[in-house]
């Protein structure tokens, strides 16, 4: 029977090394039906089924191997070729883009491993990699939850595994879980720098995320390893698109340090982005940061020559520099593209009074000369339009701080209409920044007699109160100041003789000893130092007292409020009144502290570029008060620091906050 076995398994390899493999199957099942333990046919009869592919088959001729002798080599060597063979046959099935047949592939593969179970005793790599393609097959079919799951299994076996970090950030992407994407892409970054697609998908998950500058660096990034890639292009202007309409709400809300950044953010995906150069422009407009919106409006008139709004606006930020020429000439260039523009002809009357439309621009389409009518009257400076024309120049010189052109604007407006409450107001403006207190005073008081809910006029008053008590204060110091050295000199005098007149009454010898000894304490020099140094140390006291920056804080509320509270649901200001009574300092920055309050939304205000010298700066800080805030007294304290941290001013603010409006 032996011997009859033998001849079955001797011709069944014969058979499979002449290639003969259909013929050799047949005498190893006779081989192993003579004798079931016959372990060598049974590894032999898998050899058979894996050159023809029939993988189960083979498997089961394996398994069968192994159940005589689990740490039988040749059969364990097999199993391995058939796990491979599984896995080529989905990897070619992934690659024409059959993902059912793909995914079956990896199934069997997987599932003909697990039932091995310990039996198996050689470590095959390529398990780890059938779970990154399975998971890549699931992607596929868009099923992305099994995915994740294939994907989660490979990288618990090796954490290094690109493909499958990508794969489950890209799953995660899909999925629209962009919090758990973000951490896989960027490890796959990490292994792999130049793998463009996790770069897109990154900026695409942090974009949705809300995080835009991250998804800027991520986009951007993306378009430096393959300028050409288009989706990349779609994406860049998405979120483009999205850091413009921040910077744009930014900017209405009178968030200027923030509307910078995220004008920036757009222009830096598209440097030729008009719209976002005009806009961050104008920001720069707004903080009084003449240079950078010159430089700014200059690239939106390069980038677009029709832009009527950008040359008003650069004719502005000339002015602002005080520039006249220059803001001239942009208002005319804004009239050549335009000739009825009429903020650009308002600009221009109000800072060139000689300044006369042309014909062109005077009427668009004349009407026809009627001969029965009367002439019409020539023009007097009383007329109507003249008036406005002085308005529109009074404010022009005011916020271009030519203070005496605007006043004198504002008075010829005033005597045409006493009773002009903007011009009221506007001279009163003018007198403040000139010092004239008690002119100013009486300006806003006649705006309220005029319009008793002109808010911005009692905003006014209480400056013009700061700012006359400042002034009040630094004619005292003046004048007490050469009193005060006088006694210094009066009161040290005083000593010393006290000194002699005690020395004159001792005993000669203690006399002579004595005054020796004043004379070692006082010698002639040294009592006028004393003199100077006392002098000097009354100064050093009087400049320790003086702040030279101060700041005020007051609360602005809704006019139906007015209790002094910040109310629930409601929106108020708090409105800080900076003075410099020193030199001028740049790039002032406030700090509250703390920085948050709960129930209370508000952002720090944008960095002061420029305090100047002897002036009074405003700032209003919009606060948003929670619905359901609790009631409660809260302190927050305002610092202001200049260049290298150097802290200018410090002052409390206490307020209440009240649950019910």
């Amino acid at each position: 029977m032996n011997a009859i076995k033998e001849a079955h398994y001797n011709l069944g390899v014969a058979y499979l090394e002449a290639g003969q493999y259909s013929r050799a199957v047949p005498e190893f099942e006779a081989a192993i039906k003579l004798d079931p333990n016959f372990i060598v046919a049974h590894s032999a009869l898998c050899r058979a089924y894996l050159e023809q592919n029939e993988l189960e088959n083979a498997g089961a001729a394996a398994a069968a191997a192994l159940k005589i002798d689990a740490n039988y080599q040749p059969a364990l060597l097999l199993c391995g070729t058939i796990i491979e063979a599984y896995h080529d046959t989905g990897k070619a099935h992934l690659d024409d883009r059959e993902y059912i047949e793909a995914v079956a592939a990896f199934q069997k593969a997987i599932t003909f491993d697990a039932d091995l179970g310990d039996t198996s005793q050689v470590d095959h790599p390529e398990n780890t990699h059938i779970y990154v393609h399975l998971g890549a097959a699931y992607i596929g079919m868009k099923a992305y939850q099994q995915a994740i799951e294939a994907l989660q299994h490979a990288i618990a076996q090796d954490a290094d595994l690109v493909d499958a970090h990508y794969n489950l950030g890209y799953a995660y992407v899909e999925q629209g879980t962009y919090d758990q994407a973000i951490p896989h892409l960027e490890r796959a970054i990490a292994i792999a720098p130049h793998l463009k697609r996790a770069h897109y998908n990154l900026a695409h998950a942090y974009r949705e995320s809300g995080n835009l500058e991250a998804a800027t660096n991520a986009i951007t990034e993306t378009l430096r390893l393959d300028p050409t890639y288009q989706r990349a292009h779609e994406l860049a202007g998405t979120i483009k698109q999205a850091h413009y309409n921040r910077g744009v709400t930014y900017l209405n809300g009178e968030r200027y340090s923030e509307a910078v950044t995220a004008f920036q953010n757009a222009i830096t995906l598209d440097t030729d982005f008009a719209a976002a150069h005009y806009n961050l422009g104008l920001v720069y407009l707004k903080m009084e940061t003449y240079p950078r919106a010159v430089s700014s409006l200059e690239k939106t008139i390069a980038l677009d020559s029709n832009h009527k709004a950008a040359y008003h606006a650069l004719a502005l930020a000339y002015l602002g520099q005080q520039e006249l020429g220059k803001a001239r000439d942009a208002a005319r260039e804004a009239l050549k593209i335009d000739t009825a523009y009429q903020p650009a002809r308002s600009l221009l009357e109000a800072i060139d009074p000689s300044y006369t439309p042309t014909a062109t621009e005077a009427v668009e389409s004349p009407e026809p000369e009627k001969t029965a009518d009367p002439p019409q009257p020539t023009p007097t400076p009383t007329d109507s339009s003249d008036t406005k024309q002085d308005l529109e120049r009074g404010l022009v010189f005011l916020n271009s701080r030519q203070y005496t052109q605007a006043a004198a604007a504002f008075k010829r407006v005033l005597k045409v209409e006493a009773g002009s409450v903007e011009a009221h107001y506007g001279l009163g403006q003018a007198y403040l920044e000139m010092g004239a207190f008690e002119d100013a005073k009486a300006e806003a008081d006649t705006v309220l007699r005029l319009n008793p809910n002109h808010q911005k006029a009692r905003e006014l008053i209480q400056v013009i109160k700061f700012a006359s008590n400042i002034e009040r204060n630094k004619k005292i110091r003046r004048r007490v100041l050469p009193y005060a050295v006088i006694l210094g000199i009066i009161a040290v005098a005083a000593v010393v003789i006290f000194k002699i007149w005690i020395d004159d009454r001792q005993p000669n010898g203690d006399n002579h000893m004595k005054s020796n000894t004043v004379e070692q304490q006082f010698p002639p020099k040294d009592k006028e130092s004393s003199t100077e140094n006392q002098k000097r140390n009354i100064d050093d006291q009087q400049s320790n007292t003086k702040k030279i920056i101060e700041v005020a804080v007051s609360l602005e509320e809704p006019s139906p409020s007015k209790n002094e509270a910040l109310d629930a649901g409601e929106s108020v200001r708090f409105m800080l009144t900076i003075t410099n009574k020193g030199k001028t300092e740049r790039n002032v920055e406030v700090r509250f502290e703390p920085s948050s309050i709960a129930g209370l939304r508000f952002n720090k205000p944008a960095l002061i570029q420029k305090l100047s010298e002897n002036s009074i700066k405003n700032i209003r800080i919009p606060i948003i008060v929670d619905k359901n805030v609790q009631g409660r007294n809260e302190t927050l304290q305002i610092r202001l620091f200049g260049e290298n941290s150097k802290l200018l001013a410090t002052e409390d603010f206490s307020f209440t906050i009240s649950r019910s409006r």
